[in-house]
């Protein structure tokens, strides 16, 4: 294995678990999250000449993912055979905190991308605005209304 390939490995290694919770917690489906983020990173592996050389190759690697899980969720939702709701449901061993998935659920899924890239992948206002391909005054705005909806929903919840 060279160099190249060994980059790819320690990037997948180090990332997959988070980015498998990130994008699960996004769309509000584990088995949908994983598969999305292996599809992303075969992806990122058959251009890793190119996604190595970005400043967060994971954040890539997300958008990636959620743009295939968003693009098959659209597909299989137009069969009749299949309830969207069956893609709904989260898994326990993806998500820790499962008050904090429902949480997420409650947003929009702008909201919900924004939040996780900001503060599951933790990367910068200007990193989610890259990411997202929106102003870093869209991130945070974004990030303000989803955490005042989320405080909303808890206090009258709780």
């Amino acid at each position: 294995m060279g160099e190249y390939d060994d980059e790819f490995v320690a990037l997948y290694q180090r990332e997959r678990v988070l980015l498998c919770r990130a994008v699960s917690a996004t769309l509000g489906d584990a088995a949908l999250g994983a598969e999305a983020v292996d599809e992303a990173f075969a992806r990122a592996y058959a251009r890793w000449s190119e996604v190595r050389s970005y400043r967060r190759p994971a954040a890539w690697i997300y958008r990636v993912a959620i743009n295939w899980a968003t693009s098959w969720h659209r597909k299989w939702s137009r069969r009749p055979t299949r309830p969207v709701e069956e893609l709904d449901t989260p898994h326990e061993d993806v998500v820790a905190d499962l008050d904090a998935l429902a949480q997420l659920r409650r947003l929009t899924l702008d909201q919900r991308r924004t939040l996780v890239l900001r503060y599951v992948l933790d990367l910068s206002v200007d990193e989610v605005a890259a990411v997202l391909d929106v102003s870093p005054g869209t991130v945070k705005s974004r990030c303000h209304r989803a955490l005042a909806r989320i405080t909303e929903a808890t206090e009258v919840l709780g």
